[in-house]
């Protein structure tokens, strides 16, 4: 048999299973393996999969595919990156344009021991070429599942167990253990996310899982409520939602117009939220309601983003930003 864990096997997979779960309401997990012949945990790890595959390009991370896996559907919110057709890179348009040459080329030498070696020199030409430019391609990495964290909290929102989490807040010093129902797991913005009933604060929260240093199962199982929607927490192509505590400030970033582009085109932002400059620079206002977040965000994309105001939340990036530089 196949090994479906092969990347052939598991692009062909995500090429049926991304459109699906665009569709309004998205997909079952159960009806995705049968149509694909395959497990609901192999879904979800293909979707896994395809977050982990992070590339540079201009405009930071990106943060094209949005994912909200609940007890049994799955819904991309958006798939930017599969919304029109592939760009090729350089070594792959060479590669095209070889082949034609050498189909046309096939026409006119006939000999089958000249062809072989026509096709020696190219082959040996392009790994060369293609060598050469990996070696030069820094390719950022994000962390492996070592500890099993998004492996546990994907589970436990399948089969409604409540999860006890050592979790580090944003801005804290330290973590803190909680007790946590989660309701959905997203992913969004270059991270994954549990949108969780938190027991001791006694409502929804959202809980970035990479600062989650540690999850177990507890022993709970929740039911999860009849009015809930992650989508709710989606808003603004991020992953968002204050609590009743939390103040919601509007936050205004410019970016530069080499990554106006890519704003523009990902963001997909409200036209009164988007602001045009005459340099071909572009200014969006955030809702926030952490300001790490948008320490974050900005900083995320280098020299090619900076906030305008408020000012305090300015000052707070620059001096992240020289405590980094330092």
């Amino acid at each position: 048999m196949d090994d479906d864990r092969t990347a052939e096997a598991r692009l062909q997979r995500l090429l049926y299973v991304l459109p699906a779960a665009m569709r309004e309401g998205g997909a079952g997990l159960k009806d995705l393996a049968d149509a694909l012949d395959t497990s609901t945990q192999r879904i979800v790890e293909d979707l896994e999969e395809l977050t982990s595959r992070v590339y540079y390009r201009p405009g930071g991370w990106p943060d094209d595919v949005q994912i909200l896996l609940d007890t049994d559907r799955v819904r991309v919110v958006r798939a930017a990156g599969f919304e029109r057709p592939v760009r090729l890179n350089h070594e792959e348009t060479l590669c095209l344009a070889l082949a034609l040459r050498g189909a046309t080329a096939a026409a006119h030498v006939t000999d089958a021991d000249a062809r072989s070696a026509l096709l020696r020199r190219a082959e040996t030409h392009l790994g060369r070429t293609v060598g050469a430019a990996a070696d030069r391609m820094a390719t950022p990495d994000r962390d492996p599942d070592l500890e099993g964290i998004r492996e546990t909290l994907i589970v436990a929102a399948r089969e409604r167990r409540a999860c006890a989490i050592w979790y580090v807040k944003s801005g804290a010093s330290d973590g803190s253990l909680r007790v946590v129902h989660p309701y959905a797991i997203a992913y969004a913005e270059g991270s994954w996310y549990a949108v969780a009933h938190c027991t001791s604060e006694k409502e929804i929260r959202t809980f970035r899982l990479d600062r989650v240093l540690a999850a177990d199962f507890a022993d709970e199982m929740f039911d999860v409520p009849y009015d809930f929607d992650v989508e709710d927490f989606v808003q603004g192509g991020r992953v968002f939602h204050a609590g009743p505590n939390q103040e919601v400030r509007e936050v205004r970033v410019r970016y530069s117009p080499r990554i106006a582009r890519w704003v523009r085109e990902r963001s997909r932002w409200e036209p009164e939220r988007l602001e045009e400059a005459a340099d071909g620079s572009v200014f969006v206002r955030h809702d926030v309601a952490d300001p790490h977040w948008a320490v974050g965000h900005t900083l995320l994309h280098g020299a090619e983003a900076e906030v305008v105001g408020p000012a305090e939340i300015r000052a707070l990036v620059r001096d992240v930003a020289r405590e980094l530089a330092t």
